[in-house]
């Protein structure tokens, strides 16, 4: 969980289509300006906080609204918020450790609150942060739509500063007995016609994406959108999270050849939103880490290392995934989002490095290794545009078209689900809004996704709770806490849901 301050900005996305409900991202600003509904779409933005991490969200709940800064996550489905007089907003010791409270709730000044079931909402994160409180019932305001009566988790106690808009299947709820979340009330309500978003993160110093609920972009992505099968969960049998089979794993050079697959066999993953890095199996990360001789310290320090170097030597280095079988879409992941320039930050609030690192110019790596449940999170998403399909258990995915400042908003419909589209023929080149960065490897991506299909094991090894990981950095807890707090050097944040 990122717990440093964000300013945030909600601009209104233009939409053509009906029945769209559009949630923009913008990089943290000074200003909030309203959202509107237009031509049966709405439309709001999201921030990207590069200071901390993931990816905010300026919302409203109550009556009259109130507004609120909720992280958008894939990975988790409930709707929560802070409690104005929630714990950590009231002590200055626990915000030394988890950062300044984000706009809170308070159910007194609403008209339309209700109580639903006291001190029943609770839920913890693979990174051991978590909120506990009451469920209650209020009238959510988002990207210029007003959903009546979406039971919301308000956060008594909370070991993270800001509430999240979890955006998955009911079936993952917190509560004890499923409940329609954000997404079926999207639809119960007529505001889209069927459980269906797209997300189009941009580059990592990109201010501004969207998330269409109930509708795609085709100027947001390369070549033609493929779907693949979202997989049930193991031992539940259920659909509970996004998870897709990853078929393989190469590491390609431009033009050149790849390499030989990194995977062993089809491995599940979780496409989320909600984490920061991305975690592989073990192995595979050992293997990456050889390949650009990264320093794995997270036993000390939490961070893996790289040499910040690998921005220009490696600059037309990416990996490829490739996902549902051997004709399944592929995303690119260039370089410039696994390569983090973060590090000089830590150091300055006291971070240790390795004496036998073995380079001087130190970057972190936005890939880190987790055992048993395998998170592609933002050093992924950002290459990808990723359309969720909950009604029809399909994820499709195309090369994102990055820093694109043109829109062509098309609905997804529940009778034919995921229009297979083609985007854009390659990646644009835009020079609007200063995201198109120097030789030094930081600019728009390049490459597209290829081939469709769906060859999936209907098998995952994942847990029905929403997952999370922690890139803890253990050096000492004050560092941690001024750095979550002040940090703002360019980099995946400290903390990931």
């Amino acid at each position: 969980m990122r717990t440093s301050l964000a300013c945030l900005a909600a601009l209104a996305t233009p939409a053509v289509a009906q029945k769209v409900v559009s949630l923009s991202f913008a990089r943290a600003g000074p200003e909030h300006k309203s959202l509107r509904k237009r031509a049966g779409t709405y439309s709001q933005e999201l921030n990207n906080n590069l200071t901390g991490g993931g990816y905010y969200a300026d919302v409203a709940l109550g009556t009259p609204p109130q507004p609120v800064t909720l992280i958008l996550d894939t990975g988790s489905s409930d709707v929560w918020v802070l409690d104005t007089h929630a714990d950590l907003c009231q002590s200055q010791d626990l915000q030394y450790y988890y950062g300044t409270c984000l706009a809170t709730y308070n159910p007194d000044n609403s008209s339309t609150y209700e109580l639903v079931d006291r001190d029943a909402f609770s839920i913890q994160y693979l990174d051991t942060s978590g909120a506990e409180g009451d469920y209650i019932r209020d009238t959510f305001h988002v990207g210029g739509a007003s959903i009546k009566a979406l039971q919301v988790g308000l956060a008594e106690n909370s070991t993270i500063n800001s509430g999240l808009l979890g955006i998955g299947f009911s079936t993952n709820v917190a509560a004890s007995d499923p409940y329609p979340n954000i997404i079926d009330l999207f639809v119960e309500q007529d505001l889209i016609d069927t459980s269906a978003y797209s997300l189009y993160l941009d580059d990592l110093f990109a201010e501004t994406g969207t998330i269409l609920f109930g509708g795609i972009d085709t100027r947001k992505f390369i070549g033609q959108l493929k779907s693949v099968d979202i997989l049930r969960d193991a031992q539940s049998r259920i659909y509970s999270s996004f998870t897709v089979a990853l078929n393989s794993l190469t590491i390609g050079k431009g033009s050149n050849s790849e390499s030989s697959d990194l995977l062993s066999e089809q491995t599940p993953v979780i496409l989320d939103s909600g984490t920061t890095l991305t975690y592989l199996p073990p192995r595979v990360a050992r293997q990456i880490y050889q390949q650009f001789n990264a320093y794995d310290d997270t036993g000390v320090t939490g961070l893996v290392y790289a040499d910040c170097g690998l921005l220009s030597s490696e600059r037309d280095t990416t990996l490829n995934f490739q996902f549902g079988g051997s004709n399944g879409p592929v995303i690119k992941v260039p370089m410039r989002e696994l390569v983090l320039d973060n590090v000089k930050g830590y150091i300055a609030l006291g971070l240790e490095l390795p004496r036998d690192i073995g380079f001087d110019d130190v970057c972190s790596f936005g890939i880190q290794s987790l055992q048993g449940i395998y998170l592609l999170g933002d050093t992924f998403l950002r290459s990808a545009y990723v359309v969720y399909d909950l009604d029809h258990k399909k994820i499709a995915l195309a090369q994102a078209n990055l820093n694109s400042t043109e829109t062509n908003v098309m609905e997804i419909t529940a009778a034919s689900g995921i229009p297979l589209v083609s985007g854009v023929a390659a990646q644009e080149t835009h020079t609007a809004g200063g995201n198109n960065k120097d030789d030094a490897g930081n600019g728009s991506g390049s490459g597209s996704g290829t081939g469709s299909g769906t060859d999936a094991d209907d098998e995952s090894t994942t847990d029905n709770a929403a997952p999370r990981a922690l890139p803890v950095l253990n050096w000492e807890a004050t560092a941690v806490a001024v750095a979550a707090s002040l940090f703002s050097l360019v980099g995946a944040g400290l903390f990931v849901l």
